[in-house]
């Protein structure tokens, strides 16, 4: 009987003392917005290299409300992870006086053309409109496709299997990159120092990793780019040209 009259008393502590905190945030709330102390704040947007600040405010600007709690958080950050060049959003209060929005913007990795269409691609094989500006902001090597009797969407997957044995696989290959060009049957790699590649459609990750293997077994002698070619589409060869033949 005892032990259940202190359970008792226990559980009634607890009631009133939730009670007491939940009246206490409960008039601070109440308090600070009749006084509008969370009507006058800033905002803080921040990792955003590409995208202009004034036009991140433009478009969050009808989920603006006049008061720091009263924004729906979801909202902006739905918002803004609709619009391109944009990947993920952190959006949070900093209470009294500022909302903080963290940008992580979408990188092109190419260009790829196509007739009359040019379009970027990022790492994960999502598609960014191309105009003046990202043209001349990122300035990523560009795919050509040359078949005229294939679609865009033809490629796609080959691509976007090429792109991510690139950046994962074998990097240097990506940053000495500046043109590439797909036929029905071959791709054609053409490097900053004007150096041909070409491998056959059919078998190219196996190629490009042969590749990787010869340039590792020149190396220090040799670099890519004192060949004029590399022809990988014969099966397990690597055919050269050198440009500097030595003496």
């Amino acid at each position: 009987m005892f032990k259940h009259i202190q359970i008792v008393k226990i559980v009634l502590h607890l009631f009133c003392l939730a009670f007491i905190i939940s009246v206490c945030i409960f008039s601070v709330h109440t308090y600070s917005r009749s006084i509008g102390l969370f009507d006058e704040f800033d905002i803080q947007i921040s990792g955003n290299d590409y995208i202009d600040t004034s036009f991140i405010n433009n478009e969050i600007y009808p989920q603006m409300s006049s008061s720091l709690l009263s924004i729906n958080i979801n909202d902006i950050q739905n918002k803004l992870e609709s619009l391109d060049y944009i990947e993920a959003v952190q959006v949070s209060r900093l209470v009294p006086h500022i909302l903080s929005i963290h940008i992580i913007e979408r990188v092109p990795i190419l260009l790829i053309n196509k007739y009359d269409e040019i379009i970027f691609m990022d790492k994960n094989g999502i598609f960014l409109p191309a105009d003046e500006k990202s043209i001349g902001t990122f300035p990523v090597p560009v795919l050509s496709i040359i078949d005229v009797n294939g679609s865009m969407d033809r490629y796609m997957g080959d691509i976007a299997q090429f792109v991510q044995f690139i950046l994962s696989e074998y990097p240097v290959f990506y940053n000495n990159l500046s043109e590439v060009k797909i036929e029905e049957d071959f791709w054609e790699f053409y490097s900053d120092y004007n150096t041909k590649i070409y491998a056959h459609a059919s078998y190219l990750i196996h190629q490009l990793n042969i590749l990787k293997d010869f340039e590792k077994t020149v190396y220090p002698v040799r670099n890519l780019q004192d060949y004029h070619y590399i022809d990988l589409r014969v099966k397990d060869q690597v055919i050269v040209k050198e440009k500097y033949p030595r003496s």
